[in-house]
């Protein structure tokens, strides 16, 4: 997996080739963290998209967009007050509820109404029938249960951040200890690069990028 050190490098070695300007190592910070979290957006529109074709087509793509999404998917449980919990700070995108081992069904705002008054699918705990309304970033349940509720979600990146010290001369050196890696895979990180070239008006070829992954086993970085 490569580090945010041989990423930011990496970067600067293909704009010192253009002889395109520098790139600092803060507006690296800004720029990759802000495409990484375009890119995360992009591969959950896709998943969307696919998850409603129910093709075979689709069901492949799901398995390799989750595949690099694996990092960023956690469970946790959060306590259940009055029948309202509250999603993690870090929450993207949901995956699963449940109350137990039984699943929570989303219903919409206006279904509320004919959910509660219904005798055939009755909110019920000693049933293990349960049914969420979301409003921001709360689960509103139906029956109003204490307890927790159990989250499998998808979570927002987590930006990354070159460290650095500073040597006699006062220039920035590499700090593995204060800096925060990417988390993504390797050709995952290379198409953020890329992306966040192409924002900054760098020209590049393919074959720029053709090494990228190889290089960073060879390296361990």
């Amino acid at each position: 997996m490569a580090t945010v050190d041989y990423v930011y490098q990496y970067s600067l070695k293909l704009i010192r080739k253009n002889q395109a300007g520098g790139l600092s190592s803060s507006d690296f910070d800004y720029m990759w963290n802000g495409e990484q979290t375009s890119y995360q957006s992009d591969l959950l529109g896709r998943y969307q998209k696919y998850q409603r074709q129910g093709t075979p087509t689709g069901l492949a793509q799901i398995s390799t967009i989750m595949t690099k999404l694996l990092p960023f998917i956690k469970n946790t449980s959060v306590p259940i007050i009055a029948g309202v919990a509250t999603k993690p700070a870090d929450f993207q995108y949901e995956l699963a509820v449940r109350v137990g081992n039984e699943p929570v069904i989303h219903i919409t705002h206006n279904q509320k109404t004919n959910v509660n008054d219904s005798v055939i699918d009755t909110p019920s705990a000693a049933n293990g029938s349960y049914f969420t309304v979301e409003y921001g970033d709360d689960y509103n349940l139906l029956p109003a249960v204490t307890g927790t509720l159990d989250i499998d979600y998808i979570a927002q990146v987590t930006d990354v951040h070159w460290g650095y010290t500073f040597d006699g001369n006062n220039r920035q050196v590499y700090s593995a200890g204060l800096s925060t890696d990417p988390l993504w895979d390797n050709s995952s990180c290379r198409e953020i690069t890329e992306r966040m070239l192409k924002k900054i008006g760098v020209a590049f070829s393919s074959q720029d990028f053709e090494n990228f992954g190889q290089s960073i086993i060879n390296t361990g970085q």
